[in-house]
């Protein structure tokens, strides 16, 4: 009798040998029993990285346990069914992040751009007073404040860190100049020099007449001077710094484009003739040229080093361009004057020159050149110049509509990540992702007492700047997004 417990003593264990030793390897091999099934299935991951970084992570309303990578700061749920789960990230005080997601066999579902927003932001009021439009400094340490009253332009100039105006400009008689001229206030690169844009009606032969103009301010000396009457001539638009040389100025007279010095009247290139519009980079001056819109490139001194970049026309028989934005050489957008986007794009796969929206009002290179973001008064969309080959994956050459709304869109601008976007919508600040798995996930950052109020997302002080002129004696004030983050988890 006892032999025969011992045996079946021993083929029970050997029994139990057989079939948990094999489950072990299977499930040390990422390997997990589908108990819908009743088979076992190799297991996928869930990858994500969030922004708080302590965010509470649930599938399917339980809590995970994820797993920490302290080289990106990523989270990892590992060993889960392929299946549909309902993912959610939260944290106390922000508005929760949920989305659908499959996972598949052997691979990871991964999401690298979560951002929780808050559910109110606490904001940095600066001691600014009335401010209608508002400008950062290229090292932001500066922030140039406009505001009119009185048929008077003022001038204000305020240092972030102290939170003071150190300086005020007033020009007497003198107006902002209309949104369709689409110019504003410049900083020359190292902030050495302001040019404002300003206009004003004056008595011209009998007749009154708007008068354009540029004034140079130099914050150094406290002084300013006008740049029409400094170089004798009128008509000028589209004024530009030179992006290196602080003395330097590029603009359009007519169709003439000019390089001017703001030191010397007789130090003036004429560029090229028959010019439309132009952009600046490092390596030099680039501009469309009448009647074809071929798109050469100088050096910055203006005279040497010409180049013709394009070779074919956007469209035959189209209005003449208004403005041109370079990325690069194999990167540049037109937008024409009857609001038409055209794209010359030198791509991974072909070389494009397309037109890819209409109407357009704004454009915007995201900071690797691998997005376009452009827009009209209800329309985001944003267009891929580059693959993706990150999830979510994107294709070169595709177009993705953002976000539409029947109340008018401003102020449309990239978040750092470059994969979400911040705009107005009346009195509305939001910020969309571009993630359009499940659906795109859009919340609201704030409310102004003033519909489509300026907003400046700066990227280096990752702070929201916005402008509530409704507000008694004015109101200028910031938020900051996103959270402070660790590094390499540390």
């Amino acid at each position: 009798m006892e032999k025969i417990k011992r045996s079946i003593f021993f083929w029970t264990l050997t029994l139990l040998f057989f079939v948990i030793a094999p489950s072990l390897v299977l499930y040390a091999r990422g390997y997990r029993i589908d108990f819908q099934k009743g088979v076992f299935v190799h297991s996928g991951t869930i990858t994500l990285k969030t922004n708080p970084e302590n965010a509470q992570i649930a599938l399917n309303g339980k809590l995970e346990k994820a797993t920490a990578s302290r080289i990106n700061n990523s989270l990892n749920i590992s060993g889960l069914i392929p299946r549909e789960y309902r993912l959610t990230v939260s944290a106390p005080g922000f508005n929760d992040w949920n989305k659908k997601t499959e996972v598949h066999s052997g691979v990871s579902s991964e999401f690298w751009n979560i951002l929780l927003t808050r559910k109110e932001y606490a904001k940095t009021a600066y001691a600014a007073g009335l401010v209608e439009k508002f400008f950062i400094s290229p090292e932001d340490k500066l922030i140039v404040l406009e505001n009119s009253q009185n048929e008077t332009v003022f001038i204000n100039i305020l240092d972030i860190k102290n939170d003071a105006i150190t300086q005020t400009y007033s020009f007497p008689d003198w107006q902002f100049i209309p949104e369709e001229r689409k110019e504003n206030i410049e900083w020359s690169p190292k902030e050495d020099y302001l040019l404002i844009p300003l206009q004003k009606k004056t008595l011209l032969e009998n007749k009154a007449e708007m008068v354009f103009s540029y004034f140079v301010i130099n914050p150094e000396k406290e002084t300013f001077f006008n740049l029409n009457e400094f170089l004798e001539k009128e008509n000028l638009k589209n004024a530009r710094w030179h992006p290196e040389d602080k003395d330097y100025i590029f603009f359009l007279s007519e169709t003439d484009l000019f390089r001017a010095s703001i030191t010397d009247k007789n130090d003036l290139t004429l560029i090229d003739r028959d010019v439309s519009s132009f952009d600046l980079a490092e390596n030099g001056v680039y501009y469309s040229q009448l009647p074809n819109e071929l798109v050469f490139r100088k050096d910055l001194d203006g005279i040497s080093g010409k180049n013709q970049i394009t070779f074919a026309s956007p469209k035959k028989n189209r209005s003449s361009n208004e403005k041109l934005i370079v990325y690069d050489e194999a990167r540049i957008a037109f937008l024409d004057k009857d609001k038409n986007l055209f794209l010359f794009n030198k791509g991974q796969h072909q070389e494009y020159l397309q037109k890819i929206g209409s109407p357009v009002e704004g454009i915007q290179f995201s900071d690797d050149g691998k997005k376009l973001l452009f827009w009209n008064t209800n329309e985001i969309s944003v267009h891929f110049l580059r693959d993706w080959n990150v999830q979510p994956f994107r294709i070169e050459n595709e177009t993705k509509e953002i976000t539409r709304y029947a109340e008018k869109i401003s102020n449309v601008q990239w978040f750092k990540d470059y994969e979400h976007v911040v705009f107005n919508v009346g009195s509305f600040v939001k910020i969309i992702e571009l993630d359009n798995r499940d659906y795109r996930i859009c919340n609201d950052l704030l409310t102004t007492g003033t519909n489509n109020s300026q907003i400046v997302y700066n990227h280096y002080l990752e702070k929201l700047f916005f402008s509530d002129p409704a507000k008694e004696n004015g109101f200028f004030s910031s938020i900051d997004i996103p959270e402070k983050t660790n590094f390499l988890g540390l």
